[in-house]
């Protein structure tokens, strides 16, 4: 089985841009740890894009890869690319409808989608979207309007941030008393919560989700905006099945979510409350292997082919930190 792995920011996306060295950095994490997990699984030959800006010498053996140069019409080789293979898995942001396009591109074609569905896609790149799915569920979620206009004064400290933005992108604090002016496009104002930063790893199939991992985000107030650092993958067991429920609500109420998805959430002194859903890889996917013992490609792929989520975990497994400054596990 032939699958082309498209991780957006490595593999020709911007191609005409400057590539920005930390999503750089995340992107190249997270394509390393999935080639190595599909090339895990027998009978399976991954295939890549490649920014020609960037060394494929650390890569795994094994891989197809074909490079992007500036003067390469970069949609005919996507499309080629695409066609040559038996299966899609593409990691990009949703920042933009980037993720969205590329799934509606595959979907368009006999080729198979590793991920969730570009209409899964849709309400999850939409911070309001996601928030009222999972709010008809009774789910809890911090509470998300509507920012379009300038505001002479907050009432309280929030958050403005993009509605389509992806993680910590745009996001800024906004003190009362203090002016809030969102910029262009659609933006959304959230409460500013104090918790403790979390996410969830899991598969989801068609209402159902199995959990993969509960980790810790490593994120920093930096100047008025967030960033994150880091995380711990697999820092939170669950032996009461809090987490497993919780991931099982979310997929009831976006049932359309399929195959690797993350939630963000903030563990606040009330209970956790959801963020975000990230419908796609995220950082946390680089330590889950090492953390738990198990291959998540292989479980994505043995999901593909019979339709049924992995039996729940007997073994909780260890920690791993992943570091964005200095982007190995340990």
């Amino acid at each position: 089985m032939d699958i082309l792995v498209f991780e957006f920011i490595t593999g020709g996306g911007l191609r005409h841009e400057s590539l920005p060295p930390e999503l750089a950095a995340e992107g190249e994490l997270m394509l390393r740890a999935l080639l190595e997990d599909l090339l895990e699984v027998p009978g399976i030959r991954p295939l890549i894009l490649r920014d020609d800006r960037l060394d494929w010498e650390h890569l795994p053996c094994g891989v197809m890869i074909t490079p992007v140069a500036a003067a390469d019409d970069f949609d005919r080789i996507w499309r080629d690319a695409i066609a040559r293979c038996d299966a899609v898995w593409p990691i990009a942001p949703e920042t933009g409808g980037v993720l969205e396009r590329l799934c509606r591109q595959v979907e368009r074609t006999a080729t198979a989608l590793l991920t969730s569905p570009a209409s899964a896609v849709t309400v999850a790149a939409s911070k309001i979207a996601t928030a009222q799915a999972l709010e008809r569920h009774r789910l809890p979620v911090v509470p998300t309007q509507p920012c379009e206009a300038r505001l002479d004064a907050a009432p309280a400290p929030v958050v403005i941030k993009p509605d389509g933005g992806a993680g910590c992108e745009g996001a800024r604090v906004v003190r009362a008393g203090c002016e809030l002016t969102p910029g262009a496009g659609r933006w959304v104002i959230q409460p500013l919560l104090e918790g403790d930063s979390l996410s969830l790893s899991a598969l989801f199939s068609h209402g159902r989700a199995r959990l993969l991992s509960c980790n810790r985000q490593h994120v920093e107030q930096a100047g008025d905006g967030f960033a994150l650092r880091g995380c711990t993958v697999n820092a939170l067991a669950d032996p009461d099945g809090f987490w497993q429920a919780l991931a099982g609500d979310v997929a009831k109420a976006l049932p359309e979510l399929w195959g690797y998805a993350g939630i963000d959430l903030i563990r606040t002194a009330k209970g956790p409350v959801i963020l975000e859903v990230n419908p796609r890889l995220t950082t946390s996917y680089a330590g889950l292997k090492a953390a738990t013992g198990e291959n998540p490609a292989g479980l994505t792929l043995d999901l593909y082919r019979t339709g049924r989520l992995p039996a729940p975990r007997t073994q909780w497994g260890t920690p791993v930190t992943l570091n964005l400054e200095h982007p190995d596990a340990h």
